[in-house]
């Protein structure tokens, strides 16, 4: 799998409007835990009003809809829906 610190510039440039910490110094596992951290508010749709909330898997559906539609590397495009995968496994718990 691609480094986090890639993967974290590559998810930071898919969703520029989520707040991820910039100003701390960003190591490896940092960057790791932070882009968990991300994607786990996404797919519970946290940023949305509760009752306009979509289900995990719908959100989902979108996050992977707009990674394969960027221009980033087809490797790196992999990896963030790796990422994804495995945080849907452990919302869905």
């Amino acid at each position: 799998m691609a480094a986090f610190m890639h993967l974290f510039e590559a998810y930071r440039s898919l969703w520029s409007n989520r707040s991820l910490n910039k100003e701390e110094e960003l190591t490896e596992e940092r960057c790791k835990a932070l882009i968990h951290e991300a994607i786990e508010k996404e797919l519970r749709d946290e940023m949305t009003h509760p009752r306009v909330r979509q289900a995990p898997e719908v959100k989902f559906h979108y996050a992977v809809k707009r990674i394969m539609a960027s221009p980033l590397a087809n490797e790196t495009k992999l990896a963030l829906i790796e990422l994804h995968l495995d945080v849907m496994e452990y919302v869905q718990r």
